[in-house]
């Protein structure tokens, strides 16, 4: 990643201790849908992947959680969204089916602990570390 890419970002920035609190909010939370997306600094588009576990975050970086082929710094995710529907499918040909979820306490947590940008929909979470 181009340094220039977070520079251009770097106005409103979520420290690693920040993404390490929201972390551990979801992991406790026992999420069914483990499913996220992802969109980093300098990548053009989403990746779908999922929320890491404990022991997949250092003290500054994400491990391999699906977004890149291998592990990044926090500093370089631009946002991350937790759906509230997730589709798949049960085999190959199958019709598509849904999980759902209710975030709304994640949400409740995170505003009790600190100030985090956040935007909740009917389409689930955003949490931003950059945010023009």
């Amino acid at each position: 990643m181009l340094e220039k890419d977070i520079a251009k970002f770097s106005y409103s920035c979520m420290s690693n201790a920040k993404w390490r609190k929201l972390f551990s909010v979801v992991n406790e939370s026992n999420l069914e849908l483990a499913n996220c997306v992802w969109k980093l600094v300098g990548e053009p588009e989403p990746k779908n992947g999922f929320v890491p576990d404990y022991a997949q975050l250092g003290e500054d970086y994400v491990g391999d959680c699906g977004a890149l082929n291998g592990p990044f710094e926090f500093k370089r995710i631009e946002w991350l969204k937790l759906p509230t529907r997730i589709g798949y499918k049960a085999y190959e040909k199958a019709p598509t089916q849904f999980k759902t979820q209710d975030l709304s306490h994640i949400t409740e947590q995170l505003g009790s602990m600190g100030r985090f940008e956040i935007e909740a929909n009917s389409e689930g979470i955003t949490v931003y570390g950059y945010k023009p």
